[in-house]
């Protein structure tokens, strides 16, 4: 009887074709196979962020949860890229793939005990030192394992021995900034948050929720609660819903975000006057007529007519001062007005060239339709012709965050217009021409 290895060499022999093609895909499958073990990852943290580079200075794009597998395209610095579900390709930290990531609703706060404690690369008394801290900082604990704790403090993810540390109750949570670094705040503290870039804010805790709003870089918003990686948030003008934790700082100081107004009586106006002290501003054909007399006058009794009808008012000069242009546009936001308004008179280069009164905005977006609406209120009262809305790029337009516009109220150098820009009448008229306004912006 022949043996099995001489019916294999006949078999062999007869069909060597059949034998190579076995072999080819035999190999084929083993190769895929390895290639498939070695290029996938399973999340065993419960939360792993994705950044959109390899490197803790990177955005975070998105996060995973526990039990999710994803293909990995590359690896560098220790970092892994990979695929997610949604064909978006992103890098994760390879040291955290197999232990805990930062979990921001459950991490504790531990404080530094060692007058001063090193920051490890790696679990080990000889590892390279990251950076260091001072006894009494505050760091973030992110996993404990075999007397060390792996820690997030100011921009540097490390090790330190845990007898450097003493573990508190209080529960931190650690939010991501654009250039990597991180702010500690306690959760019970937790006021307001601001978007690090532009964001949507969900109806729900979910990238695919339904869109509430678009919101802009640097939007505060009211905090209310902590949902998983998500905090639920209320805007200005009231709408609630949802924020990835990743996208936004926090804060323990800020006040609540104020509600926008929705009368004239809950708003605050800034009434800028232009010119004063030593500058004049335009001049009246009489050569002793200053345009900064008028500007004043006139913004004083918009103000007495705005505080009658409940609004705050705030003044960028209340006398013949001179007030330079960078401080009037500061004074607007740092005081957060709901309005800046700057009143002025123009002038033409020759005289009784011109006539009339424009609005000017700087920005479509948070100016121009408080300039629509000004104008047009202003149109019903004034005598002189409404020449419209225009753009205007002045500096204190340009450098204030808040809706503002600036008014030429007509032409100082025109004998007929400075006949109206000098009495009280006219200015009375320009101050219910904005009070209605406003009434309207607001309503």
């Amino acid at each position: 009887m022949a043996t099995f290895w001489q019916k294999c060499q006949h078999f062999i022999k007869k069909y060597p074709l059949i034998v190579l093609l076995v072999i080819v895909v035999g190999a084929a499958t083993g190769v895929t196979t390895a290639l498939a073990n070695y290029q996938m990852i399973t999340v065993r943290a419960s939360v792993l962020n994705v950044r959109q580079g390899p490197g803790l200075s990177y955005n975070v794009m998105a996060q995973v949860q526990s039990g999710q597998k994803y293909t990995i395209l590359s690896s560098r610095n220790d970092w892994y890229q990979i695929r997610l579900d949604n064909n978006r390709i992103g890098w994760v930290a390879s040291w955290l793939v197999d232990n805990t990531e930062v979990s921001q609703a459950t991490n504790k706060v531990g404080i530094v005990t060692s007058e001063e404690a090193n920051i490890r690369q790696t679990a080990a008394t000889d590892a390279g030192i990251v950076a260091t801290a001072k006894a009494g900082e505050k760091v973030t604990i992110l996993y404990q394992a075999g007397g060390w704790s792996q820690v997030l403090v100011n921009d540097s993810v490390g090790w330190m021995r845990n007898d450097t540390l003493r573990t508190t109750n209080e529960t931190a949570t650690t939010v991501q900034s654009n250039g990597g670094d991180a702010s500690q705040v306690s959760q019970a503290s937790i006021k307001t948050v601001t978007t690090k870039q532009t964001a949507y804010l969900r109806n729900a805790t979910d990238d695919n929720a339904a869109i509430v709003a678009s919101l802009s870089a640097n939007t505060t918003l009211t905090y209310l609660d902590t949902s998983g990686q998500w905090y639920h948030v209320q805007t200005k003008d009231g709408k609630k819903g949802y924020v990835p934790s990743w996208l936004v700082s926090l804060s323990a100081n800020d006040q609540p975000a104020k509600t926008a107004p929705t009368k004239l009586s809950e708003a605050t106006i800034m009434l800028d006057p232009g010119h004063g002290g030593s500058d004049s501003g335009a001049i009246a054909n009489d050569g002793k007529s200053y345009e900064k007399t008028y500007t004043l006058a006139t913004a004083k009794l918009v103000a007495a007519q705005l505080r009658a009808a409940g609004a705050k008012v705030i003044m960028t000069r209340t006398s013949d001062s001179f007030v330079d242009l960078s401080p009037r546009a500061k004074l607007s936001n740092a005081d957060g007005v709901d309005a800046y308004i700057s009143f002025h008179f123009d002038s033409s280069p020759s005289p009784n060239q011109a006539s009339g009164f424009t609005a000017y905005y700087y920005s479509t977006s948070k100016d121009i339709r408080l300039a629509k609406t000004l104008s047009a209120s202003l149109g019903n009262v004034l005598p002189l012709t409404n020449k419209g809305v225009e753009f205007g790029n002045f500096q204190v337009l340009r450098d204030n965050t808040q809706p503002s516009i600036l008014l030429e109220l007509g032409y100082i150098n025109n004998d007929k217009d400075f006949s109206d820009i000098r009495s009280t009448a006219y200015q009375q008229k320009i101050a219910n021409g904005v009070t209605q306004g406003l009434l309207n912006y607001f309503q």
